[in-house]
C-alpha cells in the first residue's frame, strides 16, 4: 500500500460538473492495493449541501449507509485491517452518534467535520488529512491518510486546544512496510499546515455552520448503487 498525493483513480473525463444540493452522494476512500487494482476501502453515504469550484459541504445523518474494509485488524487499538493483505472485501454498516457535516476547500489535503446531535454542535473539531477531493458519477472520491487533527473549543478563544490524531497508526503502518518513511514525513508536512489552519481559525472555522445543516425532516441515506465501482461509465447520480 502506498498513499498517492491524488486520488489514485484517473478523473472523468469531460470532468463532472458540481452536484445539486440535495444531491444523494457515496464519499468514497480509494485504496492502493500490490497485487490488484485500486478499490474504495471505506464509504459512506451523504447529501450534497453545496458544491462549487471552490468547496464541496456534504452532510451524513445518523443511520446513513457505511463501508469499511472487512479482515483481521491490527495496529494501536486494533482498528486497521492488514493493509497488505486486504482482499477487497467490505462490512457495511451504518453511521452512528450524530449527524457529521464535511467541509472540503477544492486542492486542500483536508476536510473539516463537524458533528451536530440535533440540538447543538458537539464541541469537536475533526480535520481528516487526505487527497484533495476528485468528483465521480457517484459523488467524490479521496484517499484518507490516517493522521487527523482535532480541536475541541471555541476557535480563537482561550478554550481551544489542538493535537494530532492517531500518528501512532501511521507509525504502525511504516512499521510493517504499507508505507514509506518518505510518505509519513509527507503526510505529518501537511499535518503540520492543518494543524495551522485550526490555530489561525480562518475559513471554514469561521462560517455560518449553521447554513451547512441538513433539513430536520432527512433521514437515513443509503449507498447508492454501484458504490463498490470505480468505472467512470456510471450516471452521474442524482
Amino acid at each position: 500500500m502506498t498513499f498517492s498525493a491524488h486520488v489514485p483513480v484517473p478523473e472523468p473525463v469531460p470532468q463532472l460538473a458540481p452536484f445539486a444540493p440535495g444531491t444523494r452522494v457515496a464519499l468514497r476512500s480509494i485504496r492502493n492495493r500490490p497485487s490488484a487494482s485500486p478499490a474504495p476501502s471505506f464509504a459512506v453515504a451523504g447529501i450534497v449541501i453545496a458544491d462549487s469550484e471552490e468547496f464541496s459541504v456534504v452532510a451524513t445523518p445518523v443511520g446513513s449507509g457505511m463501508a469499511r474494509r472487512a479482515g483481521r485488524a491490527e495496529g494501536p487499538r486494533d482498528r486497521l485491517v492488514a493493509p497488505l493483505d486486504w482482499d477487497g472485501t467490505h462490512e457495511e454498516t451504518t453511521w452512528r452518534g450524530a449527524t457529521v457535516i464535511r467541509v472540503h476547500a477544492r486542492g486542500e489535503n483536508w476536510s473539516i467535520w463537524r458533528w451536530h446531535d440535533g440540538r447543538s454542535w458537539t464541541g469537536d473539531w475533526y480535520g481528516n488529512l487526505e487527497c484533495p477531493w476528485q468528483r465521480s458519477p457517484i459523488g467524490f472520491d479521496t484517499q484518507d491518510w490516517v493522521l487527523d487533527v482535532v480541536g475541541v473549543g471555541t476557535p480563537g478563544t482561550e478554550s481551544w486546544s489542538v493535537e494530532f490524531k492517531d500518528d501512532d497508526e501511521l507509525e504502525h503502518l511504516l512499521r510493517i512496510g504499507a508505507t514509506t518513511a518518505a510518505e509519513v514525513e509527507r503526510i505529518r508536512e501537511q499535518g503540520r499546515r492543518l494543524r495551522q489552519a485550526f490555530v489561525e481559525g480562518a475559513w471554514p472555522f469561521d462560517a455560518d455552520w449553521e447554513q451547512c445543516l441538513p433539513s430536520d425532516d432527512l433521514g437515513p441515506v443509503p449507498l447508492p448503487v454501484g458504490w463498490r465501482e470505480l468505472d467512470h461509465r456510471a450516471v452521474h447520480g442524482g
